[in-house]
């Protein structure tokens, strides 16, 4: 405590003009609208707190904290914009934020009663109640949530900036990298609303920060923080946990540290852990075999072709259609699906053991509709050419990923292999389930800032720096 006083003093002391300045404009603000000046506190708080622990961590670039600036401006301007404009290009003000902050609201009336259960409010994940304990400390209204979501949101690109710094080796590269983030038109819009992929990009750049850490030293204290991570997201998007769990592995195992008969040993304890977490976490069986059983087969794979979201447009997001023999894991991805079928493209059933050539071409086409989609005679709606903002400059900043990698392959740069495999792995996993460009816009975003970090790696002078 002492040491956080003495943190506070300091802070107090140095920006005494522009405390001062903040205090008054948060009464003026106060004075027209008391959910953002309280969103406004509760945020500073928050990106206090961060700061500090990340000085007492030993993180002294003064780089680093312009960076995080910069993205806090950013992303609130974003949010500001998003909630007092009324912008919704896609949805038409409709989607699963609307049911989260209905339920948050409900969290916070039980919280505030003291009343702790979750007993006859409706819950697919906890995201809702994280915002409704937010509200209980503030005040219920979605502006504070989505507030929230700015935080988080400095989180996921400090997680961005270590990552290419892991990769790269420069601070420069890091912070120019962060800002191309930054302005991804999916990931600001996305999560300036009050939805889980907040929460979720976080913790998979966290999780890959950890992974590329791990194989390069593998330590136990970090390792746990993975396991953590890992839980969390399995409970949010079960799918993106076992694409960095199975990454991990492999990687690890293949080229990871320590030297193979220290590694034998700690696997004995790893590779156990790992196996039980979807069991323990979502009841998915030893390294997920139930969850697998359950979506790999043609039924399941049909009906997300076909019908999940056709049928989600004439049902409420948090009341999805769900045949009566499926588990929540199911509920959970199909809630998702509320962008409605105008973006979804046509796909062909195809039995593999008939027409093998004819069903690899379906999913290679699959393939790339994920990856570059989508293309501009694909867009129905005049409100969807919003998403030219972000597929034609992402195919010229592609050509650069796709140097980088392939250069990387060359000089035998082993870094980049989890982050290529993450990549690879969760976009054939998208182009088997997905052909809905809402849902793949949304969920593609942790893929597409991981595959940014490798930018650097294409250019010739990166190293120079």
């Amino acid at each position: 405590m002492k040491k956080l006083f003495n943190f506070l003093k300091t802070i107090l002391e140095k920006y005494y003009n522009f405390i001062i300045f903040f205090l008054c404009l948060l009464i003026i603000i106060a004075l027209f609208d008391k959910a953002l000046a309280a969103g406004l506190i509760f945020l500073a708080l928050l990106i206090g707190v961060t700061f500090w622990i990340l000085s007492k961590a030993g993180f002294k670039n003064k780089n680093l904290y312009v960076f995080l600036v910069v993205t806090l401006i950013i992303h609130l301007a974003s949010v500001l914009f998003i909630y007092y404009a009324h912008f919704q290009p896609f949805g038409g003000g409709a989607g699963d934020f609307v049911s989260y902050h209905k339920t948050a609201v409900l969290v916070s009336q039980h919280f505030k009663q003291g009343n702790f259960s979750l007993e006859g409010i409706q819950i697919y994940h906890y995201y809702p109640v994280i915002i409704g304990i937010v509200y209980t400390f503030t005040l219920p209204e979605m502006i504070i949530g989505q507030l929230f979501g700015v935080w988080l949101a400095v989180l996921a690109l400090l997680f961005v900036y270590l990552i290419v710094i892991e990769i790269v080796g420069s601070e420069k590269w890091a912070f120019i990298i962060g800002l191309i983030v930054n302005i991804y038109p999916s990931y600001l819009f996305y999560t300036s609303l009050l939805l889980k992929d907040t929460l979720v990009i976080p913790c998979v750049l966290a999780g890959m920060l950890l992974c590329l850490k791990l194989i390069k030293n593998f330590q136990w204290r970090i390792f746990f923080i993975f396991y953590i991570v890992l839980a969390i997201l399995m409970h949010f998007r079960f799918y993106l946990a076992y694409t960095l769990l199975f990454t991990f592995i492999f990687c690890w195992m293949l080229f990871g540290k320590p030297k193979l008969k220290k590694k034998f040993i700690y696997a004995l304890i790893v590779i156990p852990l790992l196996g039980f977490l979807p069991y323990i976490s979502t009841g998915g069986g030893f390294y997920g075999i139930n969850a697998f059983k359950e979506y790999f087969n043609p039924e399941i794979i049909n009906y997300y072709q076909k019908e999940a979201y056709k049928l989600s447009v004439q049902q409420p997001s948090n009341q999805p259609f769900l045949p009566e023999n499926q588990t929540q894991s199911f509920t959970q991805l199909l809630s998702e699906s509320n962008i409605g079928y105008d973006s979804t493209w046509e796909r062909e059933n195809v039995d593999f053991r008939k027409e093998p050539f004819k069903f690899l071409k379906e999913n290679i086409k699959s393939l790339i509709y994920v990856l570059l989609g989508p293309f501009p005679w694909q867009i129905i709606k005049t409100r969807h050419l919003f998403a030219l903002f972000e597929t034609i400059p992402w195919y010229f900043l592609l050509f650069f990923i796709g140097e980088g990698i392939w250069g990387s392959i060359k000089a035998r740069k082993k870094s980049i292999l989890p982050v290529i495999l993450f990549s690879l792995i969760f976009l054939v996993l998208m182009s088997v389930f997905f052909n809905n460009y809402g849902i793949i816009t949304r969920i593609r975003i942790p893929v597409f800032i991981s595959l940014l970090c490798l930018i650097p790696l294409g250019l010739k002078d990166h190293e120079k720096e």
